[in-house]
């Protein structure tokens, strides 16, 4: 099984579990221990610092809704551009 974040191999547990770590808030799905390590538990930490309410989808999956959102925003804006210069 693959690591949803760094997508090597997932490492089996000394205890010989081979499902891997809950990777959530960082993506929906399954990750290795040097990602969860270093990965996850401090994301959730941060994320319970800050005081914040722990997300209810998975960052991976915000960010990439707001890179979509940034790039229809700049085709937009570069449409409207063309437009104002046609004139």
């Amino acid at each position: 099984m693959k690591c949803s974040i760094c997508t090597s191999e997932i490492d089996i547990q000394a205890n010989g579990f081979e499902g891997g770590h809950n990777a959530f808030p960082l993506s929906n799905g399954r990750c290795c221990t040097k990602c969860n390590d270093t990965e996850v538990i401090p994301m959730r930490i941060a994320i319970i610092a800050s005081g914040r309410a722990m997300p209810t989808k998975p960052l991976k999956d915000i960010f990439k809704e707001h890179r979509k959102a940034r790039a229809l925003a700049k085709v937009s804006l570069k449409h409207i551009a063309k437009q104002a210069n046609e004139k």
